[in-house]
């Protein structure tokens, strides 16, 4: 790959359910409200070029950028959004990918017709996604990546990234520093296996002295690195999509809580991890006993798995927004993926329609 940079006592049980929550306070979110959603379907699409008309896109000569965001499940929605460039007659000249974005573009880029991308991603049932995710013994991460890799060889093969017929790009972050790296040569394979490394839940890809992962953490949509790459007209997928539903900052006041005598004892802990586990393994809550509304019920669930998914999710969205700011692509597509957890891949179908309907909207809005 070429790089550039702009204790074992636990019993099966315990790691069994350890991994569990990780996994979930990684990939879970789905807490946004409906109000929002609708929002932000009206909402038009955000064009910087705007001498650029709908049939100069379609012309050989201008060179054409495809930057795709990380997101996990949510960036199936990717497959759509390149399905209606190619209805259209939008030819890609380059494509930058991180994480999800990053498996996608080196996909179609090596040359695997769209309809193919397609199939692959809505034969993806649930089993199959559990499969990819079970628990090694390593150190670094509760995944191994070993069954991750044999997927991917089946996409990629032994292909180099100097070989595609689409010039390709993914990123990733030396975890030690947080410098970001892109790769743009060597193993097609290796440099999507780094990109998509989830701190925790996927051990880091070793090159050299660095430990590479998710190129999300510090780069979620990669548009000055297609930019680098020769692009004249820039096209940003964004499908993180983790704004809350109010923009503007609310002052509010505090008041003095009512301080209550509490006993926190090894027992007690230990009753209330026992209560959560039933839980899990029950998949559903005890009823409340009395009525609540909505948003009295989020508080009370509002743990500390709830607080490390919104942590990752909005700094991710944060970052990709500054980027968007800072970097001004020339057409941005936003796929309303609100609707689809991370982790569910098994919903190819649903995403890539998403992906798809958003795109056609964008087009036609230009062609107006």
């Amino acid at each position: 790959m070429n790089f550039y940079h702009s204790n074992n006592n636990y019993s099966g049980s315990s790691l069994k359910y350890l991994f569990l929550l990780l996994l979930c306070s990684v990939f879970t979110i789905n807490t946004y409200s409906e109000t929002a959603t609708r929002n932000e379907k009206n909402k038009s699409p955000k064009t910087n070029n705007v001498n650029c008309t709908f049939e100069q896109l379609k012309d050989n000569n201008l060179k054409i950028g495809l930057a795709l965001s990380g997101g996990a499940a949510k960036g199936l929605a990717h497959i759509g959004v390149i399905k209606a460039l190619e209805e259209t007659g939008i030819q890609v000249d380059f494509i930058s990918g991180s994480s999800m974005g990053a498996l996608i573009g080196a996909a179609y880029a090596s040359g695997i017709p769209i309809d193919t991308l397609e199939k692959i991603a809505i034969d993806t049932d649930w089993k199959t996604v559990a499969k990819l995710f079970v628990p090694g013994l390593s150190t670094s991460g509760l995944v191994d990546g070993k069954r991750v890799k044999e997927f991917l060889y089946t996409i990629y093969g032994d292909k180099k990234i100097e070989d595609l017929p689409i010039p390709f790009a993914a990123t990733a972050a030396d975890i030690s520093t947080g410098k970001l790296y892109v790769i743009n040569e060597g193993s097609l394979l290796e440099a999507v296996r780094a990109s998509i490394s989830i701190p925790i839940v996927f051990t880091p890809v070793k090159h050299k002295d660095i430990f590479l992962v998710d190129g999300g953490l510090v780069n979620p949509v990669p548009i000055d690195v297609v930019r680098e790459m020769g692009a004249d007209y820039i096209i940003a997928v964004h499908v993180l999509h983790g704004r809350l539903p109010s923009e503007k900052g609310e002052y509010i006041q505090i008041e003095n809580p009512v301080k209550e005598k509490t006993s926190i004892t090894l027992k007690s802990i230990s009753a209330l991890i026992t209560k959560q586990i039933k839980i899990i393994e029950n998949g559903q809550e005890k009823e409340p006993e009395e009525k609540s509304t909505v948003q009295d019920e989020q508080h009370k669930r509002l743990g500390i798995v709830k607080i490390s998914e919104n942590t990752l999710y909005i700094a991710q969205d944060v970052i990709a927004q500054l980027q968007l700011e800072l970097y001004k692509p020339d057409l941005i597509i936003e796929p309303d993926t609100r609707n689809i957890n991370l982790y569910e891949f098994y919903r190819g179908k649903d995403a890539i329609e998403i992906g798809y309907n958003e795109t056609k909207k964008v087009l036609k809005t230009l062609q107006k």
